[in-house]
């Protein structure tokens, strides 16, 4: 029996499709770089968990504590002081499990202490007529909140188009400090507070630290890698007699 010469097996060959490696060539950076995305990710996510745990363990802060020079995102906090009910913030577009609501938000006004602090109660589920606003019990009197200190992250605000509140309650997009300023017209301090679920005047609380896990993340890019090496694999095989040849050389 005789062996064409184009179908032998004898040897490996590269039997290259154009079309096919510029496709390659093309998918394989692609996939590279959203592999190496999810591990910065990764590795962003165990940055602000370790940020997370490290100022947990600290003392709880107390107003004497409230210096804007120092790190204190994520600090507990306890704070006393009164909670302004009549000038809230509805906080709009705020899912949980699966359901539509709101995050209320007040300022509290410390004896002493120049500025504001927002204070974020938590959260409430939304009606379904959109013009109604959720009722929330206002709390009257000096009292001794609990909760962790707290700054927004940086990223896309859909702008509501509000710049000076003249009627409250009012829903807005987004909230941090500094646009408290702007909002209730008064210097507000940089961070908020973030009450406890057994805090007086807590609503439904409990905040993510991350929206992702590291681990997920790292999932993530093992994934994007594995079809990096697959489409490597594959893009040798159709562009050589690999099949062939191993064929051959194990018989």
């Amino acid at each position: 029996m005789t062996i064409e010469p184009q179908l032998s097996t004898q040897k490996f060959q590269w039997q290259p499709n154009r079309g096919l490696l510029l496709v390659s060539l093309c998918l394989l950076p692609l996939l590279l770089v959203l592999g190496f995305w999810q591990l910065d990710r990764a590795e962003e996510k165990k940055r602000i968990l370790n940020h997370y745990n490290m100022n947990q363990q600290a003392v709880p802060a107390t107003i004497d504590d409230l210096d804007t020079q120092a790190d204190l995102k994520y600090r507990s906090a306890w704070l006393q002081g009164e909670l302004d009910s009549s000038r809230r913030l509805i906080l709009d577009n705020r899912v949980r499990n699966g359901r539509p609501g709101y995050e209320i938000l007040e300022a509290m006004t410390i004896t002493g202490f120049e500025q504001r602090i927002l204070v974020n109660r938590g959260w409430v589920p939304a009606s379904v007529d959109r013009a109604i606003f959720p009722e929330v019990e206002a709390i009257q009197g000096r009292v001794q909140l609990r909760g962790y200190l707290y700054q927004s992250l940086d990223g896309y605000r859909l702008d509501d188009g509000i710049e000076l509140v003249s009627d409250w309650p009012a829903r807005v997009g987004w909230v941090s400090a500094d646009r408290a300023n702007s909002l209730f017209g008064e210097a507000f301090f940089p961070y908020q507070l973030r009450l406890d679920q057994d805090s007086p005047a807590a609503l439904q609380t409990g905040w993510s630290t991350v929206s992702v896990q590291p681990a997920k993340h790292t999932g993530y890019a093992i994934q994007w890698f594995a079809m990096a090496l697959v489409l490597i694999v594959m893009t040798v095989i159709a562009n050589s007699n690999l099949v062939e040849w191993f064929n051959q050389r194990r018989s």
